[in-house]
């Protein structure tokens, strides 16, 4: 699930940074900020 939901935000950052979509753009960088914070917090990741 992690893994293709960070593969869709990707396709659509590329497909809109060609149209310069900034709406767009910003919409898919609050949905990769979701998908990181469900990842847990990088802070506690010692390895």
């Amino acid at each position: 699930p992690f893994s293709r939901e960070l593969s869709r935000i990707l396709r659509e950052i590329l497909a809109a940074g060609s149209k310069r979509d900034r709406d767009k753009l910003l919409e898919l960088a609050k949905d990769l900020e979701k998908l990181a914070a469900g990842d847990g917090n990088p802070d506690q990741n010692t390895g």
